[in-house]
Parts: C-alpha cells; structure tokens; sequence
C-alpha cells in the first residue's frame, strides 16, 4: 500500500523528526511504501492522488487552546483528489490539549473527504513505533 506521511510539526524540532522517522519505519516494516511530506513546505506540485492511506501528523502549536494550523486544509484541498481514501490523525503530545488538537485534526481531514480508521496522541518515539505499525 502506498501511504503519505504529511508532517506538519516544526523542521527544527528533533523530538518531532524522531518520532516521525519511527512512524516511518513501523509503517514501513508490515510492507507498505512510505513516503514522508513535509506539509509546511510550499508544494505546489505535490499529489495525494496516487496514495491509498494518508496519515497526517502534528504538533500543537500552543499549551492551550487546541487550534491547527490552517495549512493542514490548504495542503490536503490543493493536493489533488483525497476524497474517499482511508487516513489517520495523529498529534505529538506537547501541551495539555493535544486531545482537541486530535479532534481538530479529525474535523480537517474529515471536510475533506477523506475516511478516518485511526487517530491518536503518540508520547515519545518508542509509542510512535506502535503507533506507526497501525498506519495502512
């Protein structure tokens, strides 16, 4: 299967880059091609039409609050068509509203189609392995 792994967390936050790089291997591990996205970048060109499984990831931007970025609905409707395909929310934990970040994540991704089997908080990296071999 083919997954996009989106990464809207920080370039500079090394907990961030570990624990995507172990959601990367665990999805990876059970045979599916994995292709990280930077989500923050300007990607003109880039296309989830040619994935089946999207997984997005993210770090709450405050302690408080539970807003996303809105890059997360811009990135996902310029992206080319993700409507009906299967997908998962995960937020890093960071903060105490990492849960209403979650849901934030959920509503996002759910106006645009696509079909949510799987959302979570992930901790640390060690959790991010389990998580990351639920990803497909």
């Amino acid at each position: 299967m083919r997954v996009a792994l989106i990464s809207f967390c920080p370039r500079k936050d090394e907990k961030s880059r570990s624990a995507v790089k172990s959601l990367e291997a665990a999805a990876s591990s059970r045979g599916n091609q994995v292709d990280v996205i930077d989500g923050n970048e300007d990607l003109v060109n880039t296309r989830l039409t040619m994935y089946d499984y999207i997984a997005c990831v993210i770090r709450p931007a405050g302690i408080i609050g539970g807003k996303i970025s809105p890059r997360v609905s811009e990135f996902l409707a310029s992206s080319g068509t993700v409507s009906g395909k299967k997908g998962c929310a995960l937020v890093l934990k960071g903060g105490f509203s990492s849960e209403r970040v979650c849901r934030s994540l959920m509503r996002a991704m759910e106006a645009e189609g696509v079909k949510l089997d799987y959302f979570d908080v992930v901790k640390d990296a060690d959790h991010a392995r389990y998580v990351g071999k639920k990803i497909g």
